[in-house]
């Protein structure tokens, strides 16, 4: 059944989260706002981050995938990194087996539709769930927020545009197991420098036996780290160190500084995992 705008406080709210790369200086996330609250006034909006580096879609990707998996079932996520807004890309509603994500089609969901294989993807094409006029350069608010706020009045996902089979993706690669060694990449880097990795906690019990913290060695680039801290002020200041995240995965950090700076690395540089 089709929720009411007016449907009372004593029924849950239904969640809509925001990521954009917007900032705070304007009013592109409050007008965002306005529009879901205008047609569902009893939706709970939560802020997951606007401060995502302007156009910078992977780095979007990536902590989309890392916080929506925190909030309860059914809630709607829109993400809006969008360096391509006005153009022929596509709009996208996709429903995994938890949530519902609205979001531009140029690899912003890369990470979710990698862990979801069989979330279903639709192009958004019902005009009724825009607003009367779209222009070409604010999609966030005249499209995908006015979208959100109809799904959350428990909208049929069949009803916002067909489903379609080819949505824009970039490779999400996977560590490999290299004589011994376990390589895989640094996948993002967050606002203290720290070097966050595709490999967890998990695949490197799997692919080296076990994780002995203090035999574990991790190269990147001309530096090795000997040994696994525990947690960031375990390690001296000033120096590369590891640990295993709140995430579990293999994190390098500079206790007091910022390891991307001491190792100059970048999203994409390889790291390699072995025991010694």
């Amino acid at each position: 059944m089709v929720r009411s705008p007016d449907s009372p406080e004593s029924v849950p709210p239904p969640i809509i989260t925001l990521l954009t790369d917007f900032g705070a200086a304007d009013v592109f996330v409050g007008s965002m706002k306005g529009v879901i609250l205008g047609i569902n006034p009893h939706a709970k909006i939560i802020d997951l981050t606007h401060d995502i580096p302007a156009h910078n879609i992977r780095a979007g990707a990536y902590l989309l995938h890392s916080a929506s998996r925190h909030f309860p079932p059914d809630t709607i996520h829109v993400a809006v990194v969008d360096p391509g807004v006005g153009s022929e890309r596509r709009p996208l509603l996709v429903t995994t087996r938890s949530y519902h994500f609205l979001a531009p089609d140029n690899g912003l969901l890369s990470y979710i539709l990698a862990s979801e294989p069989k979330a279903e993807v639709r192009e958004l094409t019902a005009k009724q769930y825009f607003l009367g006029t779209v222009g070409t350069t604010f999609h966030g608010r005249d499209l995908f927020a006015p979208a959100a706020a109809w799904l959350s009045l428990e909208e049929p996902t069949d009803a916002f545009g067909p489903k379609i089979d080819n949505p824009v993706r970039f490779e999400v690669h996977q560590p490999q197991l290299e004589e011994g060694r376990l390589a895989g990449e640094v996948l993002h880097i967050d606002r203290f420098g720290n070097l966050i990795t595709n490999i967890s906690q998990t695949l490197l019990r799997e692919a080296l036996g076990s994780v002995d913290l203090p035999k574990v060695q991790v190269r990147i680039k001309k530096t090795t780290v000997k040994g696994l801290r525990n947690f960031y002020a375990d390690a001296p200041p000033k120096t590369l160190a590891a640990l295993i995240n709140s995430d579990n995965l293999l994190e390098l950090f500079c206790n007091q500084g910022r390891a991307d700076k001491l190792t100059k690395a970048e999203i994409g540089d390889r790291v390699e995992v072995r025991m010694a």
